[in-house]
C-alpha cells in the first residue's frame, strides 16, 4: 500500500509539471471578469426585520452610525477590491499583458454597491487612470433602474413567443427537484445563535422554530409590468436574512464573539451560518430552466467581449444571485471553496475566463476560475501580491473535456458557451434546456 501510495504521488507530481510546462509556452490574449460587489450593509429590506430575530436585549451592528446605508459597499469592502485590482495588475503584468486606458471596459449593476466596486477594482488596476463606469441612469441621471444584464429577472423579450405557462410549469417542477436533492440547512445553530425562540418574532408566531418548508414564487411582472427575480416566502427567507447579516458582521466586525451576538463560534459553525445563505441561493437560481433565461443577458454580453476585438480586459460587476445563475446555465460541476466560510458565491469573488494562446503552435485555449478572498483575508484586510495570491479555484464544466495542458481548447470552449445561449430558446418553449439522456 505504501508503495502505490508514493507511485500515486509521483505520477500527480508528473502530471503536475507536464501541464505547468505546456502551459508556460502560453500567452495571454484577452480576460473577462464577472465580479460579485464587495462587502456591503444588509440590505435595506433585511434591516428592519433583523431586530425581530433576537431578544432585545441583543444588539446587531449599527451600520448606520458608521455612515453606511443599508445596501451600500463598505470602505472595507471597497478597501478589498482595490486590493483585488492592484493584484490583477502585478498578474496581467508578469504574463506580458499590458493594458491602455482603450482596452478596458468596466460596467455595473445600477447599485451603489456594484458601482462602487467596479470603481475600486479600477482604481488598483490602473491607478493613474479615470476609467468610466457604464451603468443604467434614470431620467434624472441617478443610478437604479432594473437592468435584465445585471440583475437574474425572469427573461420572455428576448425571443418572440415565448410560452409564459409552460415555463413556470417547468420550473416549479424543476424547483421541487431541486428541493428534493439538495441536502438542507440545518436551523439548530442559527437559532441558538439568535436565541430565536425567546425573539419577537417567534413569540408573534407563537413558534419557536423556524419551518423548513419552502415557498418559491415565480412570478413574471409587477404590477407595473417590469420583469421580477424569482422570491421566496417562508422561514427560509426569514432565515437568510439573518445568515447574510452574521455573514457580514462576520467581516465587518473585529471581535468575533460580539459578531456573533455573544456567541463564542468556530470557523465550521460560521460556516455552517452561513450555508443558509448558499442554500437559498440554490434554491432560487439553479434549477436549469431559471438559470439559463435569467442569466441569459449577462452571457451574451461575456460572448460580445470574447469575440469582439474591442477590449482586451472586459468587467463586469454584479451580484451572486446572477453568478450562481450563470453558473449553473454553463453546467459547472459541484464545488465546495475552500477557506472560505461562503463555500458558492463569496462576498466579492470573481467568475474569471482567460484566452491564451500557444506561441508554439498558434493553438488558443481558455480558462476558467474563481478568485476570491480566503475569510482570513478578508477579515484582516490582507493585501495580495504574487507571492501571497488570493484563492484560487479551477472550474469544470459537464460536458466539455479541458486539453491536456489543463485549458479548454478554444472551439470546445465557445461551442459550450454558444449552445448555452442556444438553451435559452427551451426555456421559451417551457422546457427543461438539459434533458437527462
Amino acid at each position: 500500500m505504501k508503495i502505490i501510495r508514493i507511485l500515486s504521488i509521483a505520477i500527480a507530481l508528473l502530471l503536475s509539471c507536464t501541464i505547468l510546462d505546456a502551459q508556460s509556452n502560453l500567452q495571454l490574449e484577452k480576460v473577462v471578469i464577472v465580479s460579485r460587489h464587495g462587502a456591503r450593509a444588509p440590505l435595506d429590506k433585511y434591516l428592519k426585520d433583523l431586530a425581530t430575530l433576537t431578544p432585545q436585549e441583543y444588539k446587531w451592528l449599527q451600520w448606520e452610525s458608521n455612515g453606511i446605508q443599508g445596501s451600500d459597499l463598505t470602505p472595507k469592502g471597497a478597501a478589498s477590491e482595490t486590493f483585488f485590482g492592484n493584484y490583477f495588475r502585478m498578474y496581467f503584468n508578469s504574463k506580458g499583458f499590458i493594458l491602455q486606458d482603450t482596452d478596458v471596459f468596466f460596467g455595473a449593476s445600477s447599485k451603489q454597491r456594484t458601482i462602487a466596486t467596479a470603481r475600486a477594482f479600477a482604481a488598483g488596476l490602473m491607478p493613474l487612470s479615470a476609467i468610466p463606469i457604464e451603468y443604467q441612469k434614470d431620467y434624472s441621471g441617478n443610478y437604479g433602474p432594473l437592468d435584465p444584464d445585471y440583475l437574474p429577472l425572469f427573461n420572455d423579450h428576448s425571443i418572440s413567443g415565448f410560452d409564459t405557462i409552460k415555463f413556470k410549469k417547468e420550473a416549479e417542477k424543476e424547483v421541487a427537484e431541486l428541493i428534493k436533492s439538495l441536502k438542507k440547512p440545518s436551523y439548530d445553530l442559527l437559532e441558538k445563535t439568535l436565541r430565536y425562540p425567546l425573539s419577537d418574532r417567534a413569540k408573534q408566531t407563537n413558534e419557536p422554530h423556524f419551518k423548513q418548508e419552502v415557498k418559491v414564487q415565480l412570478n413574471f411582472y409587477d404590477s407595473t409590468g417590469k420583469n421580477l427575480e424569482p422570491t421566496m416566502n417562508g422561514d427560509l427567507k426569514i432565515a437568510n436574512k439573518a445568515s447574510d447579516a452574521f455573514i457580514l458582521q462576520y467581516y465587518e466586525m473585529e471581535d468575533l464573539e460580539e459578531a456573533a451576538l455573544h456567541n463564542n463560534l468556530s470557523f465550521e459553525e460560521w460556516c455552517q451560518l452561513a450555508d443558509t445563505k448558499d442554500y437559498y441561493g440554490k434554491i432560487l437560481f439553479t434549477a436549469p430552466i431559471i438559470a439559463v433565461n435569467v442569466s441569459h443577458c449577462m452571457l451574451v454580453r461575456v460572448m460580445s467581449e470574447l469575440v469582439s476585438s474591442g477590449h482586451k480586459f472586459s468587467f463586469f460587476c454584479t451580484h451572486d444571485s446572477m453568478i450562481q445563475a450563470l453558473l449553473a446555465a454553463l453546467q459547472t460541476k459541484e464545488y465546495s471553496l475552500d477557506n472560505t466560510i461562503e463555500k458558492q458565491t463569496p462576498i466579492g469573488f470573481k467568475f474569471v475566463i482567460e484566452q491564451w494562446m500557444d506561441t508554439t503552435t498558434g493553438e488558443r485555449y481558455m480558462s476558467a476560475k474563481l478568485i476570491y478572498q480566503s475569510s482570513d483575508q478578508m477579515r484582516n484586510m490582507k493585501a495580495f501580491d504574487l507571492t501571497h495570491p488570493p484563492m484560487e479555484y479551477n472550474l469544470s464544466f459537464n460536458g466539455i473535456e479541458k486539453a491536456p495542458n489543463g485549458y479548454y481548447r478554444y472551439a470546445d470552449f465557445m461551442r459550450h458557451l454558444e449552445d448555452t445561449l442556444s438553451a435559452f430558446q427551451a426555456t421559451a418553449k417551457g422546457e427543461n434546456p438539459f434533458p437527462k439522456k
